[in-house]
């Protein structure tokens, strides 16, 4: 299948760790690979993968500092009667701060990939990943399916790498 692709195609393939996992993937017939490997090599899926991975765990992370802050910010209110500037600025300069980084990080990586709309709904909190997936891969159902596949790989690899830390801290 490797010999079709170009010089430069073969070493984006050889970079892409997606289009590595869907060479060696047995799920897909050999005219299926050759598809998948050119859409991956030529559209640069990979890119988009690869910030879509990482907004999901910027989401986990945000979500985590969210069920802190908030929570916090209620509760101090609460005991202080007091409601102002003061005490909602935090949260809300968090929110700002993650959102105008989360655009910037997109335009940068997707640059001519996704068009402005599309960068500013992927930065809102908690939904950039699953609207990235989405818009590239809703028309292509073998597309789709690899994306899964691969995602379902990737998800065991972090699964069984956390838990392998936790059983050697136990030890």
């Amino acid at each position: 299948m490797m010999e079709k692709l170009s010089y430069q195609e073969k070493c984006a393939c050889s970079r892409s760790s997606f289009c590595k996992y869907v060479e060696r993937q047995e799920y897909f017939t050999v005219y299926e690979k050759e598809y998948l490997v050119k859409i991956i090599v030529n559209d640069n899926l990979s890119g988009v993968l690869y910030v879509s991975s990482v907004l999901v765990v910027w989401s986990f992370i945000a979500g985590i500092i969210d069920a802190v802050l908030f929570p916090g910010i209620i509760a101090y209110a609460i005991f202080h009667g007091v409601v102002d500037y003061k005490v909602l600025t935090p949260p809300v300069l968090f929110l700002l701060v993650n959102f105008l980084v989360k655009l910037i990080y997109i335009a940068s990586n997707l640059k001519d990939r996704v068009k402005r709309n599309d960068i500013f709904i992927s930065a809102l909190p908690y939904t950039g990943s699953a609207y990235l997936l989405k818009k590239f891969l809703i028309n292509d159902k073998l597309l789709s399916k690899a994306v899964v596949l691969y995602l379902k790989e990737k998800k065991l690899q972090a699964k069984d790498y956390f838990l392998n830390l936790i059983i050697k801290r136990n030890k």
